[in-house]
């Protein structure tokens, strides 16, 4: 409150010159802007009151609402209804424009070398995948269906498989209806079909920085501005995303609760929580993907954002192409039914329904074979890939770069040493027959050149093992040219 009145007093010793040939709310506005810049009007502080202000200055209110409103647009205050305009809670040099295009590319495709030792590929190895299973389940299908099997389906999706998957979703703690549940070919198409139904030109999406180059490619396809807040070791960093939600009310937010892409990097419970609460606060949604929650490696159980969402606000995308087989293209959304209608109409206009005879394939899995055998397969698998891959990074790295232990997921996310760039890295693997992704592939600013990301689940130890010496050797040896060539 003694701020409040402090700012006023400040505010309203300024001069406005109706003989000038600018504008008077443009004068206020950079009276005040140089007030905010100089430090004179504290950060979430308020401003007058719009009538007092109008009042004291002998103008139209309408002139102190377009003063305001252009502050906002410089994200120099932000704006509470009800409650009124406050200044901004960063500093002017730190507000960072959203960004609003992006040459953003998979630095995998392309790259099929013959032999290659391949760290981009987050795939199970074809023979892991439930192929007799699944050959079943077709033959019964078509044997029941016959060319019934083949018919367009239900734009939300085959209503046993909803009831199916909602089953599989009580795992996780997930309780929903069949009536919340969109099936969808991936959660690529999941994260397209919530942009074209929610997002509108100019709208601000918050990301993780760093983040997954496919959702944020789908957000700028739509006209949606992104806005990178920062990880810490246990999620975004609470504070910058408070202060950016006071700043830019963003449409969503997009986040991957545990085993980030790329940083492999899980949500502490605290953060979870927290989340959800300034997603109610400062409303908005939260679209959270699950491509990797199942291939955890730990005895602590999985618990999604979407599981603690008590107040609605989290739009939960679940693939499947990761678990079974990346051509079977199918995923469900589970959605707040705000949004139900919206996305229901996106998704008929995209391709009216996913494949109803791979619904009813995966339906006749689930129910006949269950999920629980092949997904404890993968888990076992995919944790001895882990191990293996730890204790090569430890043999190979530990003395010249630095990584984290996610204990889930498929990848390891490495940083390298001062003087060793990410794309020079890569570019010079590709002579030792090694294919890497550079972290600038998750960057939206594309300044990152610092992280590699290591996938290791379709690779054998021997290659793994074989691959990370041939990376450790190389990072090695362009320090030591570096060294050589320091004046």
């Amino acid at each position: 409150m003694i701020w409040s009145i402090l700012n006023m007093v400040e505010i309203f010793q300024l001069q406005l010159h109706k003989s000038s040939a600018v504008p008077l709310y443009q004068q206020l506005a950079e009276g005040i802007e140089g007030m905010i810049t100089d430090g004179v009007l504290l950060a979430n502080s308020k401003l007058p009151p719009i009538r007092k202000t109008a009042e004291h200055f002998g103008v139209n209110t309408v002139t102190i609402v377009n003063a305001y409103k252009l502050l906002e647009k410089k994200q120099l205050v932000y704006s509470r209804v009800g409650s009124g305009t406050f200044v901004s809670p960063l500093p002017v040099e730190h507000i960072p424009e959203p960004v609003a295009s992006r040459n953003l590319r998979s630095f995998e495709s392309g790259l099929s070398m013959e032999n290659a030792i391949n760290f981009t590929s987050t795939s199970l190895p074809n023979e892991m995948f439930p192929v007799d299973a699944f050959k079943e389940a077709f033959n019964a299908v078509l044997d029941r269906e016959k060319g019934g099997a083949f018919r367009y389906m239900d734009s939300m999706g085959y209503a046993p498989l909803r009831e199916q998957l909602c089953r599989y979703l009580m795992n996780y703690g997930i309780k929903t209806s069949p009536e919340n549940v969109q099936i969808i070919s991936g959660a690529q198409q999941g994260i397209d079909i919530i942009s074209k139904a929610m997002l509108r030109y100019g709208d601000v999406v918050f990301v993780e920085k760093p983040t997954f180059y496919g959702a944020a490619g789908a957000f700028l396809s739509r006209g949606g501005k992104l806005i990178e807040i920062p990880l810490e070791e246990d999620g975004m960093d609470m504070v910058i995303l408070e202060n950016f939600l006071k700043l830019y009310h963003p449409r969503f937010i997009y986040m991957m609760a545990y085993y980030q892409t790329p940083t492999g990097i899980s949500y502490s419970m605290e953060k979870k929580r927290r989340l959800l609460e300034l997603a109610e606060k400062y409303d908005t949604y939260i679209i959270e993907e699950d491509d990797f929650y199942d291939f955890h490696y730990d005895k602590e159980p999985i618990v999604p954002l979407k599981a603690l969402d008590y107040k609605n606000r989290v739009i939960y995308i679940k693939s499947f192409s990761k678990i079974l087989m990346p051509g079977l293209r199918m995923g469900l959304i589970v959605l707040p039914k705000k949004i139900h209608q919206a996305v229901m109409e996106a998704k008929y206009t995209t391709d009216i329904s996913t494949s109803g005879f791979i619904q009813r394939a995966l339906e006749y899995y689930l129910r006949e074979f269950g999920w629980g055998e092949h997904a404890a397969q993968a888990r076992r698998y995919g944790g001895e890939k882990y191990r293996k891959m730890l204790s090569a990074a430890r043999k190979y790295l530990s003395d010249v770069a630095k990584y984290g232990q996610p204990n889930g997921g498929v990848s390891l996310w490495v940083e390298l040493p001062v003087g060793v760039g990410a794309e020079a890295l890569c570019s010079r693997m590709l002579e030792k027959n090694v294919i890497l992704t550079p972290g600038s592939q998750y960057d939206i600013s594309g300044e990152e050149n610092r992280h590699i990301r290591l996938s290791f689940l379709n690779l054998s130890d021997d290659k793994i093992e074989v691959g990370l010496k041939r990376i450790g050797d190389m990072i090695r040896a362009m320090l030591e040219e570096k060294f050589l060539t320091l004046p």
